[in-house]
């Protein structure tokens, strides 16, 4: 594979070495599980763009059912995600931390989802794992690219996170 390991991260990160020769199949999902695997089953990202300084992000991305990264948006910038396997709800918040929008990713269903520019959003696993492609406007800001909701659960607040994920799971799947 054409991928280096980014060991600068804060999560399990691969980028691209070769953008002209980035494509993705099933063998690429299961890397991705593997190494998910190997390091006591973190999330993991493959990065298709070769630096976090480049103009366009495109990512393969292996979350784990029951990880919490809390809504937050980016200034300036949307991003879309598109379904590859497992499910996954894809939430939309208004400034007060109202759901807005929830829509289920899956293969039986809605495949790709747009959060439109400085909207809060999350995405939620609802399966074991979900892996799904992430594109969005760069370059990454190591400070200030996600802006996290002020109304949300800090993720070190471990009973108030897991009564948040129960909430936006049942708004979910009503």
């Amino acid at each position: 594979m054409n991928f280096v390991r980014d060991h600068r991260a804060k999560s399990l990160s691969f980028f691209c070495t070769d953008p002209r020769a980035a494509e993705v199949d099933l063998d690429l999902v299961h890397f991705l599980l593997e190494q998910s695997e190997e390091n006591g089953n973190c999330n993991a990202r493959i990065c298709l763009h070769t630096s976090p300084e480049a103009n366009f992000h495109e990512m393969i991305i292996l979350e784990r059912k029951g990880y919490y990264f809390p809504p937050h948006k980016h200034a300036g910038k949307g991003q879309s995600c598109h379904i590859i396997a497992g499910e996954a709800a894809c939430f939309v918040f208004d400034e007060t931390g109202k759901v807005t929008h929830c829509r289920i990713l899956g293969q039986k269903g809605n495949i790709l989802f747009r959060v439109g520019d400085e909207q809060y959003h999350m995405i939620l696993p609802l399966t074991g794992y979900a892996v799904y492609h992430e594109a969005k406007p760069g370059p990454f800001l190591p400070v200030g690219d996600s802006i996290f909701a002020e109304w949300a659960p800090k993720r070190e607040e471990t009973e108030a996170v897991a009564s948040y994920l129960d909430e936006l799971r049942a708004i979910a799947v009503a």
